[in-house]
C-alpha cells in the first residue's frame, strides 16, 4: 500500500517539479542538517546541564526559556525541508524501515520535550536548583540524547538501506 501511495505521489506535478529541479533536493537536504544541528545542539545544552555536565552560569529555567524555542523553529525547518525531500524522493522514504522508526522516535522525543518544557516552566525554581531537581530529570536527559542521537543515524541511514526494500 506504501508502495503504491508512493508511485502516486511520484507521479504528482508537484513531486515531478521538485524531482526535475537538480538543486531543490540538495539544498532542502543542506538546511535540513542546519536544522537538525540547530535542534540537536540546544537538546545537548539542556540535558548536559540536567546531568551537572554543564555550564553552570545558566540555570535549566533559562536555557529552557532561551533554547526551547529555537528546538521548536528548528523543528519547523525540519518538517518544511522533510516533507520536501519525500514528495521529491517518496519511495527513498515510505519503504524504508528506518524512515519510520526516526519518525516515530521525533515523534516520542518532541512530546516528551514539550511534557519537560512544560514542567520546567510551571515550577522553575524547582528545576533550577540540583537538590530539588525531579528524579526524572536525569533520565530525561540521558532518553532525550540517545534519541536525537538515533533520529541522526536513522536519517543518515535511510540513503544506505531504502534500496534493500525498493
Amino acid at each position: 500500500m506504501l508502495r503504491e501511495f508512493a508511485g502516486w505521489l511520484s507521479a504528482t506535478p508537484l513531486s515531478r517539479t521538485l524531482q526535475d529541479v537538480l538543486w531543490v533536493v540538495p539544498a532542502s537536504q543542506s538546511v535540513h542538517i542546519i536544522a537538525l544541528a540547530v535542534v540537536f545542539s540546544a537538546a545537548l545544552m539542556i540535558n548536559l546541564r540536567l546531568l551537572g555536565l554543564g555550564a553552570g552560569g545558566r540555570s535549566v529555567s533559562q536555557l529552557v526559556d532561551t533554547l526551547v524555542p529555537w528546538m521548536w523553529r528548528g523543528l519547523g525547518a525540519l518538517l518544511l525541508t522533510g516533507a520536501i525531500q519525500t514528495i521529491a524522493e517518496p519511495l527513498r522514504q515510505f519503504v524504508a524501515p528506518l524512515f519510520w522508526a526516526k519518525m516515530l522516535m521525533i515523534g516520542v522525543v518532541v512530546l516528551a520535550t514539550a511534557v519537560f518544557a512544560r514542567a520546567v516552566r510551571s515550577n522553575a525554581r524547582r528545576w533550577d536548583a540540583a537538590a530539588t531537581r525531579p528524579a526524572a530529570a536525569r533520565r530525561f536527559a540521558v532518553a532525550s540524547t540517545l534519541l536525537w542521537l538515533a533520529i541522526i543515524v536513522c536519517g543518515r541511514f535511510i540513503g544506505y538501506t531504502w534500496a534493500f526494500y525498493a
